[in-house]
């Protein structure tokens, strides 16, 4: 598609440049011909050298046509069969659909996040989780071994702490964070007074740091069939694999990660074999990530329902099988978790606004959008950024990181 939209671009600017080229000879053949015959022998030498560069401006363009083409490339969701759209709860990049009963059974719902044109993160009620495996409970600070860094990428999940997050609910998160434009629960947890730590793990990040909790990684949990969700944001990318603890560590794998487990794992089902489901699945491009939620359903029609939605079997994770998953909607936002419900951690979308690479030696990136705030850390050329907001002329590219805007290319 982009490579008809750059040819069809070159051929309007031949054929621009052709009149061009023949209304140039004729006004110098009018206005010389009475002064020098011999301007006029040569107009055929001027003719060529106006096409030669006619020709070299045309192969200097693609580039930046292909660029143009992939930069206004306009996503068109997919209708899942059976569904139809949520046309009031809708974000650019997003897409809601839901499916109702044939019977008294629950309404189906099912949500496409194109990647590409959204951030997703976790929201945290705060940004300090409690560290259950150290004795006097020590809070996760910078410092903490929580935190990946180059060294411990072959590291095995059991080699970093299990957090205990302080549980929040969905008004509270989107008061966090208003920028989200859809929420949903992803991972499993174990109730606890006031903080929850999770049955699994999870990676984020926040800020300049990402951090890991291995989870509390009990017995029956382990014994099953695994997989994570990897969330590269850099990339506008995602992925659902088969559960690799040096993979889901490594930090150039992705931002955000989540363990859950495989579709075919019958978790929680009832005697008729409903409980309320939340899956997640990704499509073969890596660039859309699915999500299904019903209040009632079996690991069969929720892994049918991504089926349909464009999502193999081998790209989907059971995220919240365990009877726990709410679904619903709420003006002026929409999630897939009622709004009293509280939960340790809260996955988001938020609209990117832009994309670029760092285009100077160094681009400082300060906690405010003026030059007045602080020094956070610098970025060095070429290295990609995603903007979430646009502020005097800056780029706010992560909490309290911003970024002037004339530097970003």
């Amino acid at each position: 598609m982009v490579a008809a939209t750059i040819t069809e671009q070159l051929i309007i600017i031949l054929d621009r440049g052709l009149i061009f080229v023949n209304q140039a000879c004729a006004i110098a053949e009018r206005y010389f011909f009475i002064y020098n015959k011999i301007i006029i022998d040569n107009l055929f030498s001027m003719k060529k050298i106006y096409l030669s560069l006619l020709i070299i401006f045309i192969f200097s363009a693609i580039p930046a046509l292909a660029a143009n083409s992939a930069t206004k490339k306009v996503w068109k969701p997919l209708v899942p069969k059976g569904y139809a759209p949520i046309t009031w709860a809708a974000a650019p990049g997003i897409a809601s659909f839901y499916k109702a009963p044939a019977d008294n059974g629950a309404i189906d719902f099912l949500t496409r996040i194109y990647l590409p044109q959204n951030q997703i993160n976790f929201i945290l009620a705060t940004s300090s989780p409690i560290n259950l495996n150290s004795p006097d409970s020590n809070i996760i600070s910078s410092s903490s071994s929580a935190i990946v860094s180059s060294s411990n990428s072959g590291a095995d999940i059991v080699d970093f702490p299990n957090l205990s997050f302080k549980r929040l609910g969905a008004e509270t998160a989107k008061i966090i964070d208003p920028a989200i434009k859809f929420l949903w629960d992803v991972s499993f947890f174990n109730m606890k007074t006031g903080f929850s730590d999770l049955s699994m793990a999870a990676k984020y990040t926040f800020g300049t740091s990402t951090i890991i909790s291995s989870g509390s990684r009990s017995v029956p949990d382990m014994g099953l069939e695994r997989r994570m969700l990897i969330i590269n944001n850099k990339a506008g990318l995602a992925l659902i694999k088969d559960f690799d603890p040096t993979v889901f560590v490594d930090k150039k794998s992705g931002d955000q990660a989540v363990e859950g487990f495989s579709p075919s794992v019958a978790k929680s089902d009832n005697a008729g074999g409903g409980a309320s489901r939340l899956f997640l699945g990704v499509t073969t491009s890596s660039q859309e990530l699915i999500i299904y939620c019903s209040q009632l359903a079996t690991v069969q029609e929720a892994s049918d329902a991504l089926l349909a939605a464009g999502v193999p079997l081998a790209n989907q994770l059971e995220a919240d099988g365990g009877g726990s998953a709410s679904c619903g909607y709420n003006l002026p936002g929409q999630y897939f978790i009622e709004p009293t419900r509280t939960l340790p951690l809260l996955m988001g979308a938020k609209t990117i606004i832009a994309r670029g690479v760092a285009n100077a030696a160094t681009v400082n990136v300060r906690s405010g959008p003026g030059t007045k705030y602080p020094i956070v850390t610098k970025l060095t050329k070429g290295t990609p950024i995603i903007a979430m907001e646009e502020k005097n002329g800056w780029y706010r590219i992560g909490e309290n990181q911003w970024v002037i805007k004339t530097l970003i290319k």
